[in-house]
């Protein structure tokens, strides 16, 4: 078991000083991280191949970097994102959304059930 925990990132020490379920929840913490980590990366590469298509094929549509990454480049510390009300048509939108697919999932449930009898 130690060689998995500390494949998993906890370091030997705290290995031991650990019971079981602390021992989980911290790979499980560790791994989390780390998938994390890999999906931000790729997010990240997806954006800048968007920018280099933009970059090769039309530069003077490329967008700023405010608005393809979210973020101010000459701001000290970030802004928090400003939480604007969201419109009654589009909560009623939602629910809506939410109605139609759990009929839909039941219609499917149904299906499957008679097609397995």
């Amino acid at each position: 078991m130690q060689p998995l925990a500390l494949r998993a990132g906890i370091s030997v020490e705290r290995y031991w000083s650990m019971d079981m379920n602390e021992i989980i929840a911290q790979s499980k913490a560790n791994n989390q991280r780390k998938y994390d980590q890999l999906k931000e990366r790729a997010i990240m590469d997806h954006k800048l191949s968007e920018l280099m298509a933009f970059a090769v094929n039309e530069p003077n549509k490329m967008p700023d970097i405010k608005k393809m990454y979210g973020i101010d480049v000459e701001a000290d510390e970030p802004q928090p994102q400003s939480a604007e009300p969201i419109p009654e048509w589009k909560k009623d939108q939602a629910e809506f959304m939410k109605q139609a697919e759990m009929i839909r999932n039941t219609r499917n449930a149904r299906k499957n059930k008679q097609g397995g009898e």
